[in-house]
């Protein structure tokens, strides 16, 4: 992590989301999703960025741009300040596929967040987990239903302990996926904060974008237009999934639902590079 000095204190700058602490995440989220770009909104961000106390930049901001200061000294520190946004940039530019936090707190109990890039979610998660994120993304619903529908499709109860040494666990630490569970749980939601809820959305989103990125699921012109292409979202996820129990390749249906999401992206990926194989020999004959 990058040191600043101020004033001849050393400050971590966080360069990267891995590297904001949980306690300066939720403002952080709200600065940059929730707060218009303004000058105060980046004297702000460099606040929280640097983890410098209220009063301290108080003390900091009247001794550095006080108008009283010399026209060059106002300057010189303008020019400072932008820089340090500027190297601020990465919190709009990056996306957070590290966890914001290990867990969320409901109700006094703690939820497990999905591990980092997914590895353990299952193929029904992910495609709950894509549903709501894009029911709330384009605002289906007015509100944040469809927002707490996702946090409580990611975020889970550990598991009991004697679960973990079971032959058949699956490398999971939270409960089971178990989409009527979260029907129940959801309410629970309303008096968690925002930033807390948002945080999570912004993990959901840039995982699966980076899981999905890993696959060759589509050609270039599918990709383009494959949000118009669905009847409804999550269209591609759900007729693959009764495909795919059509067929037996992870099980029946709910199977195929608890199948490692991984393992059934890169049998599509294969069965799709198979299929496309085959027609290529097929045209050349």
């Amino acid at each position: 992590m990058r040191t600043i000095q101020l004033d001849g204190v050393s400050y971590p700058f966080p360069q990267n989301w891995a590297e904001v602490s949980p306690d300066q995440l939720p403002k952080l989220i709200r600065l940059v999703y929730l707060t218009p770009e303004n000058g105060k909104m980046y004297h702000e961000l460099l606040q929280a960025l640097l983890g410098i106390k209220p009063k301290a930049w108080k003390k900091l901001h009247q001794k550095h741009f006080n108008p009283n200061l010399p026209e060059a000294v106002r300057k010189k520190n303008a020019v400072a300040l932008h820089d340090l946004v500027f190297m601020s940039r990465w919190v709009w530019q990056q996306p957070m596929t590290e966890q914001p936090f290990k867990t969320i707190t409901v109700d006094k109990v703690e939820w497990l967040l999905p591990e980092p890039g997914f590895v353990s979610v299952s193929y029904g998660e992910l495609t709950d987990l894509y549903v709501h994120l894009q029911a709330y993304i384009t605002q289906q619903e007015a509100g944040e239903g469809e927002l707490d529908y996702l946090v409580a499709t990611a975020c889970r109860p550990a598991r009991p302990a004697d679960q973990l040494s079971h032959p058949d666990w699956d490398g999971d630490h939270r409960e089971r996926y178990n989409e009527f569970i979260v029907r129940e749980r959801v309410r629970r939601l309303k008096k968690v904060p925002f930033e807390h809820k948002l945080s999570v959305l912004l993990f959901v989103a840039s995982t699966i974008q980076a899981v999905l990125g890993k696959y060759t699921l589509f050609d270039a012109n599918d990709k383009k237009n494959a949000g118009s292409a669905e009847s409804y979202t999550g269209q591609g996820f759900i007729k693959n999934t009764h495909l795919l129990a059509e067929k037996g390749i992870f099980g029946n249906l709910k199977q195929t639902q608890q199948a490692n999401a991984h393992e059934v992206l890169l049998f599509l990926e294969e069965h799709r590079a198979d299929q496309i194989e085959r027609q290529q020999a097929h045209e050349q004959h």
